[in-house]
């Protein structure tokens, strides 16, 4: 078989690969994929989470997407054992409990230890909601006072 033949073959098995690649690298990031194995690591980190009691000491502004309403809140959290703290945080609130968030109230949470996306060393803890019309928004997602002045 000639060189150029040869050549002509390999790139063509080559740009096929390539398609085939991008296409199963596609269907593995769909969205029903993506939300599954975040539900499943979600689901995880609950397993081993820490209960406490969040007090709303503070709302921020709301936005209503999806059939949810996101809330940004500032909380003083209390764990089962341990110090109470202030923690800033944004739930997603099924409209019809909205009237339940507010300033005062408190609520029964489950705190979890995230590893940081920005320092591997570091370390932030996520105040989930322990009620089932309320979710917390961005669980990979450290807030701090700063990221939530636009919010609170």
């Amino acid at each position: 078989m000639p060189v150029t033949t040869l050549l002509v073959v390999l790139v063509f098995i080559l740009v096929v690969g390539l398609i085939v690649g991008i296409v199963f690298l596609a269907l593995r990031r769909s969205p029903e994929k993506i939300i599954e194995r975040a539900d499943a690591k979600e689901k995880s980190l609950l397993e081993n989470a820490t209960p406490g009691e969040a007090k709303i000491i503070e709302m921020g502004d709301s936005l209503t997407t999806n059939g949810s309403t996101d809330v940004g809140l500032q909380l003083e959290v209390t764990p089962q054992f341990g110090e109470s703290y202030n923690a800033f945080t944004v739930w997603s609130i099924e409209p019809v409990h909205l009237p339940e968030i507010q300033a005062g109230k408190s609520f029964t949470v489950k705190i979890v230890e995230v590893q940081s996306k920005k320092s591997s060393s570091k370390k932030f803890k996520s105040i989930f909601p322990d009620m089932a019309w309320a979710k917390l928004y961005g669980w990979g997602t450290e807030y701090t006072q700063e990221s939530m002045k636009t919010l609170i």
